[in-house]
């Protein structure tokens, strides 16, 4: 697992499980304490409005964890204004260090906080079309509307339900923090229905499929009349207070909780004091922020070791973190990936020392992957970490395996140094067209890899591609900001 302010992909190895061990005899049961967790879009990044509103926004809303929608590759900025630790795949930022452990695939997160466990997860689901105009606008009927829902919503984040299933069944207090493009069935009650003058109940699928699982929206529980207290979060405007004629108000955005997580209050962020209970002026995004206060009793923490940050300058000293049993003789190695001898040993302390972060420094080390390993005192590997140690300004590398494509051969590319952010990714473009709406000829997502390969990509257009030159580009988290390109010819 990484644990920084820089982290991105976190590994952790608990002896081949990813689920928190019970407490031994000689670990203290975890203390309950108090979490305040937030839901915030920020608006294409808040490209168009003012960023430093943002970071105000979650400062006055005192959040210890943010789940982000739309952060457009500026999450690093935000943490480090905040001094948070980050993870831009979960796009999650956090007081407390973020853990993905093998298996979650950017689906999920630990939280380690004091004493122990807690996991995340946070979603975007597709925006389009979106439900509630189409009922309000276009007399969608009920039965067209759950079965757009399910095709849309539903299928989303049923996978990412499916996937937090093991830790849901292990116990571990759960926080699912979203953008959901879906409101709640608690909000389109028959008296909430006709109070709004909308056209009829629905029971949302997918707020039923959050509830399925084991989930307690936390606004909902702790507001739970949608009449007096409808938290709408869709929309203060684009921005506030410009808004459309034609748009429906609705609660969309969430903070979901399972397990010992139990919501004692819930805020909205906004404009105003009549939408907000926490109002920013000026307001930087077209969604009104959540934050919840649970209390929270954490599960057990693993065994675990941890770079800090996936990615490292050379030489700079690089800080590994490590909770271990405390047995005596155990340390932690630098390994270079593909090499059997360690660059460099620590020991993990006096015996009993079971959480502690150690210094290495990778002056005159090869730029290159690197493991972090940490051992038993019999040399037995108990945990085990990945970590990218880099020159002084590398950019991203991005290859095509041939430049030249005939016919409909497929493209093949492969990247290292890439950000690894959520939704880096390749897009292919005419050479020299600026990357823009309109102008992809073909894309398809980088799963926040830091090195990697694809076969062939999502055509945006006809596929194969007419004769020409083009360029592939590696872009960041969504936006059209592409950091780097390589050519390739497609012969007539």
């Amino acid at each position: 697992m990484r644990v920084s302010r820089l982290v991105v992909w976190v590994a952790l190895v608990v002896l081949g499980s990813i689920v928190p061990m019970a407490p031994t005899a000689a670990q203290t049961p975890p203390e309950p304490l108090q979490l305040r967790v937030m839901t915030f879009n920020i608006w294409y990044g808040a490209t168009a409005t003012d960023l430093g509103k943002v970071i105000e926004a979650i400062q006055a809303a005192d959040a210890d964890v943010v789940g982000m929608q739309e952060p457009y590759a500026r999450l690093r900025r935000i943490a480090d204004a905040l001094d948070f630790y980050v993870s831009p795949r979960m796009h999650v930022i956090s007081r407390y260090p973020v853990l993905e452990p093998p298996g979650s695939d950017g689906g999920w997160a630990y939280l380690l906080l004091p004493g122990g466990l807690a996991a995340i997860a946070n979603t975007h689901l597709p925006c389009c079309p979106y439900t509630p105009y189409r009922i309000v606008h276009k007399g969608m009927d009920r039965a067209s509307a759950l079965e757009q829902e399910t095709n849309t919503r539903v299928r989303k984040i049923g996978k990412q339900l499916a996937a937090l299933e093991p830790v849901l069944s292990a116990g571990v207090p759960t926080f699912f923090t979203g953008d959901f493009n879906s409101p709640s069935w608690r909000d389109w009650t028959p008296a909430a229905v006709e109070a709004r003058g909308l056209p009829y109940p629905i029971r949302w699928p997918a707020s039923l499929a959050m509830e399925d699982a084991g989930f307690v929206d936390s606004y909902r529980a702790v507001h739970p009349d949608p009449v007096t207290d409808p938290g709408f979060t869709w929309t203060p405007g684009y921005p506030a207070p410009f808004i459309y004629d034609w748009d429906v108000f609705d609660r969309i955005d969430f903070v979901w909780a399972a397990g010992a997580a139990e919501p004692l209050e819930s805020q909205v962020v906004g404009e105003s004091r009549a939408n907000a209970d926490i109002v920013i002026q000026p307001y930087p995004t077209d969604h009104r922020g959540v934050v919840s206060t649970f209390l929270v009793t954490p599960a057990p923490a693993p065994v675990f070791v941890a770079a800090a940050g996936e990615r490292s300058r050379l030489g700079m000293s690089l800080d590994v973190t490590f909770h271990t049993p405390g047995d005596p003789g155990e340390q932690v190695a630098l390994v270079a990936v593909g090499s059997t001898t360690p660059s460099a040993e620590l020991p993990t302390g006096p015996d009993g020392t079971t959480d502690r972060t150690l210094t290495f420094d990778t002056t005159g080390l090869e730029q290159g992957s690197y493991d972090v390993v940490l051992y038993d005192g019999a040399g037995v590997e108990l945990a085990r970490d990945g970590v990218v140690l880099v020159e002084e300004a590398q950019p991203p590398v991005i290859t095509v395996t041939d430049d030249t494509l005939e016919g409909d051969q497929a493209l093949e590319v492969a990247w290292s140094f890439a950000p690894g952010n959520r939704y880096d990714w390749l897009g292919v473009f005419r050479a020299g067209i600026s990357a823009k709406v309109g102008s992809i000829k073909a894309w398809r997502y980088m799963d926040a890899r830091i090195e990697g390969s694809a076969p062939g990509a999502r055509g945006a257009g006809p596929w194969p591609l007419p004769a020409g030159e083009y360029e592939v580009r590696i872009c960041l988290d969504d936006s059209y900001r592409c950091r780097v390109s390589t050519g390739f010819t497609v012969l007539g």
